[in-house]
């Protein structure tokens, strides 16, 4: 064997000693992202018993937190069906989606939230202020449509279906779009997603798209017997230029998507996380690579900020709720993205998350002093979380559980 092909030798023997390392580490960390996952299932199994509101009529009504919020949301108090059904009780899931529906099918479009009386309310906010919008939350309608869409598949009869499908399509109607993007107006701002609903973000809105492409594909498919071929088919082409004109929100110095194109032209980080699947590699490089290098500005104890700035800009001093505190809810967007390229790092942050909830009493969202916030026993603390383990257990793009 001459001199160049010793070299030439050992360094294949150099890439499979690295080839072995890196498996090891990384089934070192599936362990851990499997005992991580057991550990959440037995906080969140404790939460939906103390979170559950049962009503005189025997409904069982799901609440998002242990104290702070009243109501059922289409987002967090259908979460735990998302990330760990056979922790839900499908005959009292069945009787949540009666109780909706008498609430919702009558609307002009669907409500924010359905308080325990059944009484609708249509914009986030306190009953007892005046309403934040006066226009349909931009994601609204993809939220209403994914807690139907897991409903039936968890095997419930959806009541009064046709009715659903008019209240989704009208709701749908009134969302703008524009570029086949969520279209929020910097000149009138609305609400987008229902986690930035006191952040003012415009332009093309990152986030929203998102959940209406999930949105529109799940109705195309859903009411497609409903509504007919038409809109079934008009509804599967809107979810899919979402995809086609994402780049839209790419910017290169933000290194990654922005949460808005106008105002919020920020790398928008949960964003990032649940769009990472859509990216081509080289985008996928660049995500995980400014999620790398801001780490020591989005993360405390687990958790993740949206933002690595100090605030959304235009949106006040920033460091605490929507505007720049830390979430647990944060960790379960971006996970899957991080694990796709650093399985030690996604274990050890899950590790650290896992370890620091019951100590924080599962908090809505952390200060910078490492303080709890927000409503306590906050189920999207621990089901988002879920949800990304899950997506990397199954092996599939976290946004199709969306």
């Amino acid at each position: 064997m001459n001199r160049r092909e010793m070299l030439a030798a050992g360094a294949v023997a150099g890439l499979a000693v690295a080839a072995t390392a890196a498996e090891a580490d990384r089934a070192a960390a599936l362990t851990r992202l499997r005992a991580a996952n057991d550990t959440l299932r037995g906080y969140l199994r404790d939460l939906l018993t103390k979170t559950k509101h049962r009503l005189p009529n025997g409904v069982a009504v799901q609440l998002p937190s242990t104290g702070g919020y009243v109501g059922v949301w289409p987002d967090d108090c259908f979460y735990p069906l998302m990330a760990a059904p056979d922790l839900v009780d499908r005959a009292e899931t069945a009787g949540l989606i009666g109780f909706l529906t008498d609430s919702c099918v009558g609307l002009g479009r669907v409500p924010d939230r359905v308080e325990p009386d059944g009484l609708p309310v249509l914009s986030p906010g306190a009953t007892n202020n005046p309403p934040m919008t006066d226009r349909i939350p931009l994601h609204l309608p993809a939220a209403w449509v994914r807690l139907l869409d897991y409903a039936e598949a968890f095997g419930v009869t959806i009541p009064r279906k046709g009715d659903w499908a008019r209240l989704i399509e009208r709701s749908f109607d009134q969302v703008p779009l524009s570029c086949g993007l969520a279209y929020a107006d910097p000149q009138h701002p609305p609400i987008g997603f229902g986690f930035h609903d006191s952040i003012r973000i415009t332009g093309f809105e990152l986030m929203s798209s998102l959940m209406l492409h999930r949105g529109f594909e799940r109705a195309g498919r859903l009411f497609a017997k409903e509504v007919g071929p038409a809109v079934a088919q008009r509804w599967t082409a809107q979810g899919a230029a979402v995809v086609a004109n994402l780049q839209r929100c790419w910017d290169d110095k933000a290194g990654g998507y922005v949460g808005g194109t106008r105002s919020g032209r920020q790398f928008s980080v949960w964003a990032n996380g649940l769009a990472y699947s859509l990216a081509d590699a080289a985008h996928r490089k660049t995500i995980f690579a400014t999620l790398a290098a801001k780490r020591e500005q989005i993360l405390l104890l687990g958790n993740t900020r949206q933002i690595a700035e100090p605030s959304w800009i235009g949106t006040g001093g920033g460091g605490s709720y929507q505007n720049g505190g830390f979430w647990a809810t944060g960790t379960g967007y971006i996970l899957p993205a991080i694990w796709d390229n650093d399985p030690v790092w996604a274990a050890d942050l899950l590790g650290e998350m896992t370890a620091k909830l019951p100590g924080l009493d599962f908090a809505e969202w952390i200060d910078a002093a490492g303080r709890p916030n927000g409503a306590r026993g906050f189920l999207a603390s621990v089901t988002l979380p879920l949800l990304g383990i899950r997506a990397i257990l199954e092996n599939k793009p976290l946004i199709e559980l969306f």
